[in-house]
């Protein structure tokens, strides 16, 4: 039996080739989805609106890329290469009110481990 090209543990759907949680990297190697860890997780943010839920899904490959892609400083230069200056500065300022919005309205700040953040 042929596996899925994409991950079925979660909403994301992420192409197996890249997988962004511990489930599905070893969906990815084994085959076999693990059980949901129960600590504390709530699992992710559903809404009601599509928009919402893409923009979520494309911030968080867009973070999971620049964090975990292997960029060179070489590279950096072409990270936005696919936007305008202009978009790039809308993108900036979009996601800069997002930003403080979010810490203002944040419970807590959650602590990832493993991230050596």
């Amino acid at each position: 039996m042929e596996m899925k090209k994409n991950c079925p543990g979660c909403s994301r759907n992420c192409e197996l080739i890249a997988p962004h949680c511990e489930r599905g990297v070893e969906y990815a190697k084994t085959g076999v989805l693990p059980e949901k860890p129960s600590h504390g997780h709530q699992g992710h943010l559903k809404f009601e609106k599509r928009e919402q839920q893409l923009t979520m899904k494309y911030l968080h490959h867009a973070v999971a890329a620049a964090d975990h892609g292997g960029f060179t400083l070489d590279m950096a230069e072409h990270m936005f290469e696919v936007l305008t200056d202009e978009e790039t500065v809308t993108l900036m300022n979009l996601l800069e009110k997002l930003s403080d919005h979010w810490m203002a309205i944040a419970p807590e700040k959650p602590h990832h481990g493993g991230h050596g953040h």
